[in-house]
């Protein structure tokens, strides 16, 4: 696999972004991208053995969520969308519940929306993120039609097509978060993004004391919760 030389003089397999300290190839020295995660040799990283990609055989840290080459889902097991496997791929895995002991569980015919969302009180606690004026307020609405919709930047070069894009929010990272339905349950997951997802139900406003989630672990989600991203990103989930 060919690398690139990032301003800070790191070798990254991303021609866009720095696989080790985030900063954007070509950028002045010193600079980096706060949407993309940073590459720390994590507590949990040291020592431990890494973990061959089912899919195109990469070798990946042992906590990684996606395989750092082809896109490779470990948490769903989903392949990136087009890609052909390298090698033997691993037999399908239906979406399950941990309320079912890991028995198979088909979608419902509940829908869910995502209401996709400028927000500007976000951007009163959140805006140093971006570095840039608030966009006009503006709303789209996204189906949540499959077993899980990522959230994210799109990155052409890495294959990364979420379905629901943020791509002007640059504080999103390219693989933010995750819906993902489970039966008539919808839950969101952080995927160990940089700066952070929040959750708030009801009609209660978010706060300097709102929490970001624990990365990997879902959070139940109601009709009208919403969940907040990068500088002013709203996501408003609803059955449809």
């Amino acid at each position: 696999m060919s690398t690139v030389a990032c301003p800070n003089g790191h070798q990254s397999t991303d021609p866009e972004w720095c696989d080790t300290c985030g900063a954007r190839i070509g950028a002045p020295a010193g600079g980096s991208d706060p949407a993309v995660p940073v590459a720390p040799q994590a507590a949990s990283q040291v020592g431990a053995a890494p973990v061959g990609c089912p899919h195109c055989g990469e070798a990946n840290l042992a906590d990684a969520l996606f395989c750092e080459s082809c896109g490779y889902d470990f948490t769903t097991g989903q392949t990136p969308a087009g890609a052909a496997p390298t090698i033997d791929p691993p037999a399908p895995v239906l979406p399950t519940s941990p309320l079912s002991a890991r028995q198979p569980v088909p979608l419902s015919n509940v829908e869910w929306i995502v209401v996709v969302e400028v927000d500007p009180e976000w951007y009163a606690l959140k805006g140093a993120l971006a570095d840039q004026p608030c966009p006009p307020v503006s709303s789209r609405t996204v189906p949540l039609a499959n077993h899980t919709a990522l959230i994210g930047r799109t990155s052409a070069s890495r294959g990364v097509k979420p379905e629901v894009a943020l791509d002007g929010d640059t504080g999103v990272s390219r693989r933010h978060a995750q819906f993902v339905r489970d039966a008539d349950q919808l839950t969101v997951v952080d995927l160990s993004s940089t700066n952070g997802t929040y959750v708030v139900t009801g009609a209660t406003a978010p706060g300097d004391d709102v929490q970001p989630l624990v990365p990997g672990v879902p959070s139940v989600l109601a009709d009208g919760d919403r969940v907040y991203v990068g500088a002013w990103t709203r996501l408003t989930v609803r059955l449809a």
